[in-house]
């Protein structure tokens, strides 16, 4: 594997392991790192090519495109819609014509590495598609033996219903194709026949059965018949039957005088558990038992004068041939080998025969039994020991096996690497004396009691390499139970030295970003007052007095924003407000203090200790400043009026109430007036997504009440912070 970024975390052995063809890439399309299959595949008449690392593959894509390749195309624009996050992946399947052979791909391409590089890889589905090419010629062939089958095939659905007809069976029964379709279940079989309604019984559970019965003629007499019938399901999920029958008329008069015979012997072979089998010296099968169909599913036309060996899988044969051989000159074998069922599965059998002589021939009678589950079972449980050993060994993290003595018993290249020692240092070692600092013994004693107990913890500590150097690490102890009892622990280590640094360093940022955004509040504050000042002296140099109470709404209006930045810088957090910080600054403003005293109006406020974000802080303030002025345009003055100005929060609501008694000498009017004032109330009150309440107009209290949604928004630094701590 080629890789020219060290730091993109993905494992290149297994990269490697895999037999797709592999590669990361850059958000411009520069290939970053490719895996051997990647590399290996260097067929440069192929139009789609894997090129070396550090070529841009998009341009590789491009080229092939302007050779006339549509696959290219559909190719370059689905992995720019994962690059440009329009898609979380993206797979697409296409062709590769090289000189000496054509190849079938599955690409697949999506984020890795936190989304700042993007995993290509191509599949090799060749395989596939030939299978779906060789099951279309399945089918056909199908279609040719069902037409010339000398045996009667029906197609039929779960109500007995005949969808399709072969001419077989039409010559059998006596119809035409068209009238046999049409007829039912019960005009070609006696459905009261025992014997069928247990085969279709059987059908219903194994999906399979074999019967001999008679179907009626056309005419009416019966014909006796070998039915096979096997359910199956279409394209579409439909439940079907294929059901295939033969005239065996004769064949069935000359097992009549059979039967009796052969009832006695029949009994006893099916008696015995397993598979039962008599063979002549050839190994033809001259006798068997049930067993042989029910747990093979050959049927016994199928078995009789059938060789043992053509049920053994090829690779075998000659193996069994020579032992059957060793068995007629020894009188004896014991082996093991695996059998063809009627299915298609290989069944794992366990076979023991005894040489036997009958009227001067030779025969071997013997018992299969059926080992497939235990053989499975084995294969699974070794498969799986495989699968965990090398997750261990190849595992990124440390790992270390202990018992319930703390001693070691197994770890990992990775703990190895971490602690530094080699693997015949640890081998009996107590984990806590080797790797735990003298000063939290007690720590580590206490996470392996707990652990011993049963639960299973992840927990930040430290710990030391075999130099004394101490290592942050976040340790994940697992216990091993068997039938009840702990009989081994795994502890898993992650350094994350890394980690913490990264940690530091946001926090350290963070801290920095918010002290320059306070000063930035400072001097916002401090540019508004200086605005103020600019708008006093205009109005103080000003020839006409109607433009004075203009000139104070738009101070005021700057005045509430720069009290909203003033409490932001003194309380120190930078994105929520103290409510009542604000109110103190915006009280005492020198616009407001001069309309009260001119007024005669007391203010008073109780707004306890509830918190706003800033936006929301900014538009209640505005609001709040908006109506006090309506207020204060429609009150006469020295009116000696009391305003009291309360914040409340229930549940997720917040209530801003302004009240008094007779602070209004009309609220229609006040509600009424078209001004700057009334559109700047609406439009702040859209902006907080709320309601506002009028005063009565009849009634001597008078309260204006805004209710609104809190937000419970933060600040991005904040966010980020949270979200990286590990803690």
């Amino acid at each position: 594997m080629t890789n020219h970024q060290p730091d993109i975390n993905i494992s290149s052995t297994l990269l490697d392991a895999l037999t797709a063809h592999i590669a990361v890439i850059g958000a411009e399309g520069q290939i970053i790192t490719t895996n051997e299959a990647w590399e290996s595949f260097a067929d440069d008449s192929a139009e789609i090519k894997r090129p070396k690392t550090e070529a841009n593959y998009f341009e590789c894509l491009q080229q092939a495109i302007e050779f006339g390749n549509d696959y290219a195309l559909k190719m370059l624009l689905g992995i720019k819609k994962v690059v440009q996050k329009e898609k979380s992946s993206y797979t697409h399947t296409y062709p590769l014509q090289t000189q000496s052979d054509t190849y079938w791909f599955k690409l697949t391409a999506k984020p890795c590495n936190g989304g700042h590089h993007f995993l290509v890889m191509h599949e090799d589905i060749s395989s596939s598609i030939e299978a779906k090419h060789q099951l279309k010629e399945s089918q056909n062939r199908y279609q040719i033996q069902f037409e010339q089958s000398l045996d009667g095939i029906l197609i039929t659905d779960t109500k007995g219903n005949i969808i399709d007809a072969n001419p077989a069976a039409s010559s059998i029964l006596g119809y035409d194709r068209r009238n046999l379709i049409a007829c039912k279940r019960e005009d070609i079989v006696d459905i009261g026949d025992s014997n069928y309604q247990q085969a279709l019984a059987e059908r219903k559970e194994s999906g399979t059965y074999q019967i001999e019965t008679n179907l009626i003629h056309k005419e009416g007499h019966k014909i006796p018949v070998e039915i096979s019938s096997r359910a199956y399901r279409t394209h579409s999920g439909k439940l079907r039957a294929i059901v295939s029958f033969r005239d065996i008329s004769q064949r069935k008069e000359a097992q009549n005088n059979l039967i009796k015979n052969k009832h006695f012997t029949e009994s006893a072979l099916n008696s015995i558990p397993g598979v039962f089998l008599v063979l002549d010296r050839e190994g033809n099968i001259v006798r068997w038992n049930e067993h042989m169909i029910t747990d093979l599913g050959y049927s016994a036309e199928e078995l009789a004068g059938k060789n043992a060996l053509e049920f053994i899988e090829n690779d075998d044969r000659d193996r069994i041939r020579g032992k059957i051989q060793e068995c007629i000159q020894d009188g004896e074998l014991s082996v093991e080998t695996k059998v063809h069922s009627k299915e298609g599965s290989i069944k794992d059998y366990f076979l023991y025969a005894k040489r036997f002589v009958e009227d001067g021939q030779t025969y071997l009678v013997g018992a299969g039994i059926d080992i497939s589950e235990s053989k499975k079972n084995e294969y699974e449980n070794r498969k799986s020991q495989l699968k965990l050993q090398q997750l261990f060994d190849n595992a990124p993290v440390g790992i270390a096996i202990i018992d319930t003595n703390k001693e070691i018993i197994q770890v990992n290249q990775s703990f190895e690497k971490m602690f530094g020692f080699e693997t015949s240092e640890l081998n009996g070692q107590n984990i806590n004396e080797l790797i735990v600092p003298e000063d939290i013994q007690d720590e580590a004693d206490s996470i392996s009691r707990a652990t011993k107990s049963g639960k299973s913890l992840q927990t930040k500590t430290i710990r030391k390499t075999r130099s004394g150097k101490e290592v942050p690490v976040l340790i994940g102890t697992v216990p091993v139970e068997l039938n009840n009892e702990i009989i081994a622990i795994y502890g898993i280590y992650v350094d994350i030295t890394r980690q913490q640094e990264y940690q530091q360093k946001i926090e350290q940022a963070l801290h920095e970003k918010e002290i320059l955004l306070a000063e930035l509040h400072h001097r916002v504050k401090n540019n508004l007052a200086l605005i103020n000042s600019l708008l006093e002296l205009q109005l103080f140099e000003s020839e006409k007095p109607g433009l004075s109470k203009e000139f104070n709404d738009i101070k005021n209006r700057i005045l509430t924003i720069a009290s909203i930045h003033e409490a932001l810088y003194h309380q120190g957090n930078l994105n929520k407000i103290h409510f009542s910080n604000f109110l103190a600054e915006f009280l005492s403003s020198g616009g407001f203090k001069e309309e009260t005293t001119a007024k005669g109006i007391t203010l008073s406020n109780d707004t306890g200790n509830i918190v706003l974000d800033i936006d929301q802080s900014i538009s209640s303030g505005l609001l709040l400043n908006e109506i006090l002025s309506l207020i204060f345009e429609f009150t006469a003055e020295n009116e000696k009026s009391n305003i009291n100005i309360r914040l409340r929060k229930y549940g997720e609501q917040i209530h801003l109430v302004i009240e008094g008694d007779n602070i209004l000498e009309s609220v229609e009017e006040l509600q009424d007036h078209s001004s700057l004032h009334n559109i700047l109330i609406n439009t702040l009150v859209d902006q907080l997504e709320g309601t506002l309440l009028w005063p009565h107009g009849k009634s001597e209290h008078q309260k204006f009440e805004l209710i609104f949604t809190k937000c419970n928004g933060s600040g991005p630094g904040r966010k980020l912070l949270k979200s990286s701590d590990l803690s």
